[in-house]
């Protein structure tokens, strides 16, 4: 079972802290979000790109995949201090970049990659899996300082010939590009088996075999958060957009589903690849391995965004940096409101950009529930028993929250609006399993494992 979230704040102020630690960071990546990223990506719900209503069906790139590609522009355009670039490379190829800047070390390139393209329509494991990963780990990351540069690179044309991925390898080793490591994730959610287990395809090619040992030393630093079990594949596959950055004598390596003991998607190149076939489990604890690894090697800042309340002042504990207010329920800047402190004069939710040294950090939003009125606030999550039977026991300290059970499939299976301190949910329809719960407030998003006997 994943840990119980515990936050404790002091009486007398409201004080909510953004991640800043490994941990807190691979805590972060949120199934919920991959889930409707997986959803939108592969065709199985309507999105929104440049303002229209559409479905991304397909994205084979001799039928044309703009689409898809303009809605990885938006996506990283949402985040925080990224540098976003449409790399049309020909005719008919663009690999979607997103750059981070590092603060410190701005020559030292850490590359996360995967490739968007697909074969035919769907496609949700070969491969949104890796598009959503890459996605969800630079909306994390965006909202930190870090001190080398990451790379959140999307390829395109891989699966004719991995001509996105070696056009820009080819190019960087031209510009003498100091890359010091490329995780490339290619089919990274499907575990027939259950056993957890998945590929790392390595060859001693530059520092290719200390990054694989880097990241077997965080699977296990980080087990009680990541259940997952590594293969070792030396000499790898060169089948997937690590390979052109081998030629190139770069350091890289592929993470996958585990292909070297036969555990591969029954549906791969076809259109019954689909969104049923992904295990969220086992997917959300690679997409946290992939965390671990790119925020060890970025470097995350000290920077204390968080926001403490005293009455109806709020003041963010980060000092010698310039700041802005900003209202959350309307993703709006407060005009003139761009000191350390802000009063305010209504309840709702506030965050503030903290600006160090060119880069910028948001708070998380906080939820200024009442004025003139010191109070504590504890936020507390328990579910129990977990082995569950019968009867799912949810302890809360907020007034409300959301309620989300997920089979291992990613099929929603329970969705209440918890509205109690102490709460029961029916869990004698359930079969036995493995299961995700994810509760959500205004404040936190807590995510666990939970089993059904």
């Amino acid at each position: 079972m994943r840990n119980i979230l515990l936050v404790l704040i002091a009486f007398l102020s409201l004080n909510l802290s953004t991640a800043q630690t490994v941990q807190d960071l691979i805590d972060e990546v949120d199934s919920s979000r991959l889930l409707n990223t997986l959803n939108e990506f592969s065709g199985e719900v309507s999105t929104v790109v440049n303002g229209n209503t559409v479905t991304i069906l397909n994205r084979v790139s001799s039928s044309g995949n703009d689409l898809a590609a303009n809605y990885l522009i938006e996506q990283f355009n949402s985040y925080n201090n990224l540098v976003v670039s449409d790399d049309v490379y020909s005719t008919s190829g663009r690999n979607i970049i997103a750059t981070q800047t590092g603060l410190t070390q701005p020559n030292n390139i850490y590359i996360i990659s995967a490739h968007y393209d697909a074969v035919t329509n769907y496609c949700a494991d070969d491969n949104a899996s890796g598009t959503a990963a890459v996605l969800e780990i630079a909306r994390v990351l965006s909202k930190q300082c870090t001190d080398t540069t990451i790379v959140y690179a999307l390829w395109d044309e891989e699966e004719i010939g991995l001509v996105g991925a070696r056009n820009y390898a080819t190019a960087a080793a031209s510009r003498g590009d100091n890359i010091l490591g490329v995780l490339n994730i290619d089919m990274m959610g499907y575990d027939g088996d259950g056993d957890n287990e998945f590929d790392i395809d390595v060859r001693n090619i530059a520092g290719s075999i200390a990054m694989k040992d880097e990241i077997v030393a965080l699977l296990n630093t980080y087990n009680a958060s990541i259940n997952l079990s590594v293969n070792v594949v030396d000499p790898g596959t060169p089948l997937s957009d690590h390979k052109p950055f081998w030629d190139q004598g770069f350091t890289a390596l592929l993470l996958g589903e585990a292909w070297s003991k036969n555990d591969q998607n029954s549906a791969y190149h076809t259109s019954d690849d689909r969104i049923n076939l992904i295990d969220m489990s086992y997917y959300h604890d690679m997409v946290q391995l992939c965390m671990a690894y790119m925020a060890t090697k970025a470097g995350v800042s000290s920077n204390d965004t968080s926001i403490t309340q005293t009455a109806n002042t709020l003041q963010v504990n980060q000092t010698g940096a310039s700041y802005q207010w900003i209202n959350c329920d309307t993703d709006a800047i407060i005009p003139s409101a761009t000191n350390a402190t802000y009063t305010v004069s209504s309840t709702g939710d506030y965050a503030v950009n903290v600006t160090i040294n060119g880069c910028t950090e948001k708070s998380n939003c906080f939820n200024v529930r009442s004025l003139n009125e010191a109070h504590s606030y504890v936020t507390i999550v328990s579910l129990y028993p977990n082995p569950v039977k019968d009867q799912l026991n949810i302890t809360l300290s907020m007034d409300e929250a959301n309620l989300k059970i997920y089979d291992i499939n990613g099929k929603l299976i329970i969705n209440e609006s918890l509205t109690n301190r102490e709460n029961t949910i029916d869990t004698s329809n359930l079969k036995s399993g493995l299961y995700f719960s994810i509760i959500k407030s205004r404040n936190i998003t807590n995510t666990q494992k939970l089993t059904k006997r």
